[in-house]
């Protein structure tokens, strides 16, 4: 359906041609009301802000402005405070050490150092295995980098060096594991072998002289001289025969032996052995492996051998092992089964020693044997000072200082900050180090220990990476075992008092960067959150070894000691924080303890912030500390004491009085000076920014357990400021008020590109009411009930306000002649403001329940049972408000419709008397055209709510003149009426605009449906008219439900094969009595109607019942009708109770309409007879004196006989109804 375009009417009423035009301009049938499709426009849309009036904002300060702004305002300083996009990466991290207290460390003195560089000098020069991967080779280089890790000189140096060299070498030493084998000859009946193992270092420089010896006997040659034909001659030699010459070249000592393994071919001993070599480079390990079954034996020998100190007592000893190797047999004496040999060359060993299987090999190239055996081999060397040779303290306290100097030295070279070094020391460093620790037999559970010395006590002085320190406890947490250390060492060396020593000063140095870490790792500082993470991970890595829980078994528990320390920190830094933010608000060296307060509690709430975010999942995850529970308990007690405190000493005995009591001092105060500011001028808005904050602060209680939040002082903070809040409310009211006399004052159109047309007055009233809401939402007042004084108060202030608005710009239209009488009545621009101000500042109420919590309200007045809620309701003053706007803007649009009336008038009475022949929607064409044109200048400048208010109010009164023509006019024929059926209809579509003007609820109201239902019966033929009448009856018996006038008993069916209606009439009840005994003489007709449906069929009498109200008749009648005829509308079966009278004429006494389709057998179910159907037992009616529906228009067609014969027969049934 097309829209009807017309141009635009600025501002005039429109008047229709002339009479004479009428018929020269028609409308089209589909024409509509030009509406733009809104679908929100019944949605409340606020203003923006650039169409306030900035004079009135201005008239009082921006007082409401100011307010407002207060959340925001305490947003941006939220988000500036804890903003995690100003985390620099690059930023290096605060210096820690400058945060603790400097340790007393060991510096060694000037003799000590130059002792250690000696050693280093001496432990260079002696170098001792293969050099491998990761160390380097050459010792000048390894010169060069000790000299410039100790920053010697190089007179110095030389000196130094030429000491170390005059010092005696060292005794080089072999440690030998023998560790296992396997796979070894069985010797034994049943299957298996008693395997030990002889070895011994076969000397090089005596050896190569024996042989020299034995082979200058016989003579030389090449091959002999070979190193073939060496290891062939170390292959022959065996530790159990030897001749007295090389007996006597092997010192006992040299010589060692295991334990005995029985019934194994896979044996396991893991014994360690200790030789001193002559010369590593020629020296070598040799094994031999035999079964035997006297263990006993072999183990005295061995233990005897080792007991002999020179070599002359050699030969005899080794001839008891050898003998102990032997098994008597009553055949004679046979030698132990051999099981292998086996020579390793010492020059071959590398400096960290290795670990590897070793094929067994046979005494000669002719003897072949099976199996191998696992060998651990690493060097040694020791001094001769006249010490236990397993004393190396000294060593290993040197080897910790040497490590210091090489980590100084390092850091030194780091420019980026020690904290960037990765802890790797270079090659030289790390060679050096390794000689000496196999120098000085530094085990590897000491150099762990050594290494986590000297780093941790570097990063004391330089902070070193965590990651770093973390991995060196690791690595020592891996070595270290409960034997690693025996008690014999420990006792001899007191390792476990430095390294418990170390630990404790470690964990100590991390609590006290603990204490202070909101200085020493903030958290906009990414690389100090890091080493934070990587602190804690070292200190729950300490507490979770065991070589701590030996070394330190009585130290605390670390989850309470950093709990102590957090708990110290918060206090601490809460005292710090506080001083610095009252002496920085302090004006003119005043303190301003409200902004004081303020600005503690901003710092306050970014620092739970910040230990939500980032502290405390670091806390919780590595050291099982709940860091904020901890911080927010010790703050919360002392903000809540200061707070407290604070607002006592600034506002007296508001703070604690009641909130009656307060609100009556206050406005006693403002009564006795009007023009004082009050608290609230005084103190602008730094006490409600100070409630904002502190209800921040009670926010982070959600982090909380929910056994903690019921003990916080803190959450009550809203008490504190309830005579604040009051006074706010008292003094917002006044401003509002003045705001809105001001808006008024200053009106002026607000120009915009939409058309809609309203002022600034509406916008600066709908911002303030929004503002004063707002704020209220901002406080979001924790206790409903408690809240609802001031709410209440609230909502009323501004349904006053709105009340006030509304007759303010009411009057100021009255004083423009809106209401006048006389003069042109004009669409002007000031009427569509005024509408669309009132609807606005209306619909800016809309938002106030949700903004005001009507919903919580009444759910807690429900909970805490408090009786006539009703009287709490805030809806109902919301509601009693709107409707008063409503009927304000209602009063300005009926106003609307009453002038446009005598022009609606005209064209409905030209409508009416346009000749017959002139169609509806010709008819109607003046009427539209003159609405539309009306209408489009009000659409084009009212909101869609007051355009809907505009429509509506037309159409009621179109309505009411078509109402007025169809009362007033002469009796018509139907074509007349058809006519103005057919206009109606055109004006719903007109007003509905395809459901974008007027919705049809809306245009479906009574006056409409009763219109509508007049017109078309006016609009029927008489015998159409007739059986809507029967229609009405039939519907008027279904719906009559009094019994005043009796009853009837009836049963009725029809039988369809004799096209036959059987009645039967049983009884009446209750009859009313029409005799002057009190009784009746009751009979009954029997007719079916209207009657044109049934002309040849008669009406039927029962018997007269004498004096009775109770007649009994059981009588049956049979009627010739057709199924089509019993299927039609309005037809009926009447049943009309009459009272015989022989003098005058028989009285009326009910009457039963019964619908012949629903007869039994007209829908066609079968019925068998009587007594097949239930009695039917209706109520009787008599019609109401007045003529309604189709029996008043029938009245009306005085030209139609059929017409009037039924309103005479109605007629004389009406006279005689009681």
């Amino acid at each position: 359906m097309a829209f009807l375009q017309l141009p635009a009417q600025k501002g005039r009423h429109h008047h229709r041609k002339s009479n004479g035009q009428t018929g020269e301009k028609t409308a089209p049938a589909c024409r509509v009301l030009s509406v733009p499709s809104d679908p929100n426009g019944s949605r409340y849309k606020p203003h923006p802000d650039e169409h306030q009036n900035l004079k009135v904002q201005e008239s009082d300060g921006n007082f409401f402005e100011n307010f407002t702004a207060l959340s925001w305002r305490q947003e941006n300083k939220r988000l500036r405070a804890t903003n995690e996009d100003d985390r620099d990466t690059s930023k290096p991290p605060p210096l820690e050490n400058q945060y603790a207290p400097k340790p007393s460390l060991h510096s060694p003195s000037k003799k000590e150092f130059e002792m250690l560089y000696v050693e280093v000098l001496y432990t260079i020069k002696h170098k001792i295995g293969i050099t491998i991967g990761g160390h380097l080779p050459f010792i000048q280089d390894l010169y060069q980098y000790a000299q410039q890790a100790f920053k010697v000189s190089p007179e110095d140096h030389a000196r130094l060096l030429a000491q170390a060299t005059k010092e005696k070498p060292p005794i080089v030493i072999l440690n030998a594991t023998v560790l296992e084998a396997r796979n070894l000859e069985a010797k034994d009946a049943d299957g298996f072998s008693d395997p030990y193992c002889m070895l011994g270092i076969m000397p090089g420089r005596r050896m190569q002289s024996f042989e020299g010896s034995q082979e200058g006997s016989m003579g030389s040659s090449d091959e002999e001289n070979s190193p073939r034909s060496k290891d062939k001659a170390f292959k022959r030699f065996s530790l159990k025969k030897k001749s007295a010459a090389l007996r006597d070249m092997l010192p006992a000592k040299y010589i060692q032996t295991t334990s005995v393994r029985p019934n194994t071919l896979n044996p396991v001993w893991n014994e360690k052995f200790r030789f001193d070599l002559e010369d590593v480079k020629t020296d070598r390990v040799h094994l031999d492996i035999w079964d035997h079954d006297d263990e006993f034996s072999v183990i005295e020998a061995a233990k005897k051998l080792n007991e002999v100190q020179g070599i002359k007592g050699l030969g005899r000893y080794f001839k008891q092992v050898a003998q102990s190797a032997r098994t008597s047999k009553s055949s004679g004496n046979t030698v132990d089964d051999f099981l292998g040999c086996l020579n390793v060359a010492l020059d071959d060993i590398p400096s960290s020693g290795h670990e590897k299987w070793y094929q067994l090999e046979g005494r000669s190239s002719r003897s072949s044997v099976d199996g191998q055996i696992k060998l651990r081999l690493t060097l040694a060397t020791r001094e001769d000072r006249g010490i236990p040779e397993d004393d190396n303290w000294t060593d290993v306290r040197q080897h910790e200082d040497l490590m210091c100097i090489f980590i100084e030295h390092e850091v030194r070279k780091c420019k980026e900050g020690s904290y960037r070094w990765n802890g790797e020391l270079p090659q030289a460093a790390q060679t050096i180090l390794h000689q000496h620790a196999i120098q000085g037999d530094v085990t590897s559970v000491q150099q762990a220990v050594c290494r986590w010395m000297a780093y941790s006590r570097k990063h004391l002085e330089h902070p070193l990476d965590y990651q770093v320190l973390l991995g060196y406890l690791q690595d020592l947490d891996k070595l270290w075992e409960p034997t690693s250390l025996s008690r014999e060492e420990l006792r001899l060396f007191a390792l476990e008092e430095c390294l418990a020593e170390s630990l404790t000063r470690f964990i100590d140095h991390s609590l006290a960067l603990i204490h202070r870490q909101r200085e020493v790792f903030p958290t906009n500082n990414r690389q100090a959150m890091q080493r934070l993470e990587g602190m804690l991970r070292c200190l729950s890595g300490i507490y979770s070894m065991q070589v701590f829980k030996r070394t330190c078994p009585f130290h605390k528990e670390l989850h309470p000691e950093i709990t102590i320390i957090i708990k110290k920190s918060a206090s601490e830094w809460y005292e710090r924080t506080s001083k610095r933010c009252h002496k920085r608000t302090a004006v003119a060296g005043e303190e301003d303890v409200i902004h004081g307060l303020l600005e503690l509690t901003n710092q306050l709430n970014a620092d739970l912030h910040h230990a939500v975010i980032f502290y405390n999942k670091l806390y919780e995850q590595l050291v099982d500390v709940q860091y904020f529970r901890v911080t927010y308990q010790v703050i919360e007690k002392l903000l809540a004491s200061d707070v407290r405190t604070a607002l006592k000493e600034e506002f007296g005995e508001e703070v604690t009085g009641t909130l009656t009591g307060s609100l009556t001092r206050l406005e006693r105060a403002d009564a006795q000076q009007p023009d004082s500011p009050g608290i609230v001028g005084i103190m602008g808005t730094q006490l409600f920014e100070l409630y904002l904050a502190l209800q921040e602060f009670c926010k982070f209680k959600e982090h909380l357990p929910n056994s903690i939040k019921k003990d916080l002082s803190i959450c009550r903070y809203y008490q504190w400021f309830t005579f604040a809040v009051k006074k706010w409310l008292h003094i917002a009211k006044q401003k509002a008020y003045k705001r809105i006399h001001k808006a008024v004052e200053l009106d002026k159109t607000v120009d915009i590109k939409s058309g809609v047309k309203y002022s600034t007055s509406a916008v600066d009233v709908c911002c303030c009411f929004s503002q004063m809401t707002e704020f209220w939402r901002n406080l979001d007042w924790p206790d409903v009930l408690d809240a609802l004084p001031m709410a209440r108060k609230l909502t009323e202030d501004v349904c006053a306000g709105a009340a006030l608005y509304a007759d303010l710009i009411h009057e100021k239209l009255r004083r423009a002649g809106y209401y006048d009488d006389e003069g042109q009545f004009d669409v002007t621009e000031q009427l569509c403001i005024t509408i669309n101000n009132i609807e606005q500042v209306r619909k800016s109420l809309t938002p106030m329940p949700e903004m005001l919590q009507f919903n919580e309200i009444q759910t807690a007045l429900e909970n805490q049972n408090v009786k006539n809620r009703s009287k709490y309701d805030l809806n109902l003053i919301l509601n009693k408000t709107d409707q008063e706007m409503v009927g304000k803007i209602k009063n300005v649009v009926d106003r609307v419709a009453d002038k446009m009336r005598p022009d609606i008038k005209k064209d409905v009475f030209h409508l009416n008397w346009a000749p017959d022949a002139v169609p509806a929607d010709d008819a109607i064409g003046d009427l539209l055209e003159y609405l539309d044109s009306n209408l489009l200048v009000m659409n084009n400048n009212l909101l869609k709510s007051n355009f809907d208010r505009i429509l509506e109010s037309i159409w009621i009164e179109c309505l009411e003149e078509f109402r007025e023509a169809l009362d007033a006019e002469e009796a018509k024929t139907p074509v007349f009426y058809q006519r103005m059926f057919d206009a109606i209809g055109l004006l719903v579509q007109f007003f509905n605009a395809n459901d974008k003007g007027l919705l049809m609820q809306n245009i479906v109201c009574p006056l409409y449906q009763d219109l509508k239902h007049e017109l078309s019966l006016h609009k029927m033929d008489t015998f159409d008219l007739i059986e809507a009448f029967y229609e009405e009856k039939l519907q008027e018996q279904k719906s009559w439900t009094s019994t005043e006038f009796g009853t009837l008993s009836v049963r009725v069916w029809y039988k369809r094969d004799s096209r036959t209606m059987l009645v039967e009439v049983l009884s009446a009840h209750d009859v009313i009595p029409l005799d002057a005994n009190g009784l009746s003489d009751p009979y009954v007709i029997v007719s079916f109607c209207p009657e044109h449906m049934f002309p040849s069929v008669p009406s039927q009498t029962t018997k007269i019942v004498k004096k009775t109200l109770n007649p009994e008749f059981d009588e049956s009648f049979e009627f010739n009708v057709s199924l089509t005829q019993c299927k039609k509308k309005g037809a009926a079966l009447v049943f009309t109770v009459m009272d015989h009278d022989y003098v005058f004429q028989n009285d009326f006494a009910g009457e039963v309409f019964m619908a012949l389709s629903e007869i039994p057998g007209v829908d066609g179910d079968e019925v068998s007879g009587y007594e097949a159907l239930n009695v039917v037992t209706l109520p009787l009616t008599q019609p109401s004196k007045r003529k309604t529906g189709a029996l008043a228009v029938l009245s009306t067609r005085d030209w139609d006989k059929a017409a009037q014969d039924l309103v005479k027969l109605r007629s004389k049934v009406q006279d005689q109804s009681t």
